[in-house]
């Protein structure tokens, strides 16, 4: 990315690190910025840009072949009234056909664990409605009706898979003693994750963007997120093969997808195995990249990690302060100024370029008019 930056040209994909989409596509907008960006059917979701000049290189999103719906909003990039009056679409592979518009929504088995007999019965087959009668009566034999009742309707657990819930509790019922070290979650020490991860993982077979000891060994590493150099990570990592491409393709997993099926464990484990047992915290430092929570936050708003890692070493804004969230963060950003912000020692022209992007974007209306 870096030698076609050099060159003019921008890279837009879902497995890049969503501040360096943000800046790239700010960058793009720019005059004197970016003149091209390669981009997937990324470029869709969720950004509002432009451009004079759109080429459709493949009408396809992987192997499948693009909707379109997503294809006419594509194109539909091409010109912008008052940015480029005329737009101008080059297309080098065939269009999609034109298809009925009439969606029809079947409720897969995946699912089956967050529906209701009664409520949902009218949209399901009797096979489903027996399948959930099975699931309840099986859940409610192991962790008793009450505590049944009260995760589906408190919505505590993450997964709605069934099968995968109800065969994750008869384990823990039928073997407690497989489960010992369920608490080692909770230690300061990840060589003392590693077994109980690989038997979550266990679990739950599909659906991760890597193998299982990708996964593991990208957590173990993540735990340093705020403690170390990103570099110092990735020479860690690349023993195993892991770039910076894939190690934060594999952030997003873990912090979504891992964190979801360690509170799902959790909470059964509390109800069948031991009470007295809770690993939230490991759970909760799981679903930020074991990185502070506003920290964590920030990037969605444009603020790269290193960049708020020199603002809290500058002792401006002190991001580990208990209780202090995303909205403490940036009232004390807008409390400080700009002005304050770029005169921090140790941030380089292109973090001031940044800092100057993330100020844009928390900045009212008003004030900047």
């Amino acid at each position: 990315m870096a030698d076609l930056v050099e060159r003019g040209t921008g890279i837009h994909n879902g497995s890049m690190h969503r501040c360096l989409s943000q800046i790239q596509i700010r960058l793009f907008e720019n005059d004197r910025g970016l003149d091209n960006i390669v981009s997937t059917s990324s470029i869709i979701e969720g950004v509002n840009t432009s451009a004079q000049n759109v080429i459709i290189w493949r009408s396809k999103i992987g192997g499948s072949k693009l909707k379109k719906f997503s294809y006419k909003n594509i194109i539909g990039r091409g010109g912008r009234m008052f940015k480029h009056f005329v737009g101008n679409i080059y297309l080098l592979d065939e269009p999609p056909k034109d298809e009925d518009a009439q969606l029809e929504i079947d409720f897969p088995e995946q699912i089956l664990g967050d529906l209701d007999e009664e409520q949902d019965g009218d949209r399901l087959t009797p096979e489903q409605l027996e399948h959930i009668a099975e699931y309840r009566q099986s859940m409610s034999d192991i962790i008793g009706e009450d505590e049944f009742a009260r995760l589906r309707r408190d919505n505590v657990l993450h997964d709605s898979d069934s099968e995968f819930l109800l065969r994750l509790a008869t384990d823990m019922h039928n073997h407690p003693e497989e489960w010992n070290g369920f608490a080692f979650l909770n230690s300061d020490n990840p060589q003392n994750w590693e077994r109980m991860l690989y038997r979550l993982l266990n679990f739950k077979s599909t659906g991760w963007d890597g193998r299982f000891t990708d996964i593991v060994v990208a957590t173990k590493a993540m735990s340093q997120n705020w403690n170390w150099h990103l570099s110092r990570i990735l020479d860690r990592l690349d023993d195993d093969s892991i770039g910076i491409d894939q190690f934060f393709k594999l952030e997003r997993t873990i912090t979504y997808k891992l964190s979801a099926l360690v509170s799902d464990a959790n909470e059964l484990y509390k109800i069948i195995i031991n009470s007295e047992v809770d690993v939230s915290r490991f759970i909760s430092s799981l679903s930020r990249a074991f990185l502070p929570e506003p920290v964590y936050s920030l990037e969605e708003y444009g603020l790269p990690r290193m960049i708020s890692k020199k603002i809290h070493e500058s002792k401006l804004i002190d991001f580990t302060t208990a209780n202090f969230g995303l909205n403490h963060a940036i009232q004390q950003f807008q409390e400080i100024g700009l002005e304050r912000m770029l005169k921090i020692e140790p941030l380089t022209a292109f973090d001031r370029y940044v800092m100057k992007f993330f100020f844009h974007g928390i900045t009212p209306v008003d004030e900047e008019a």
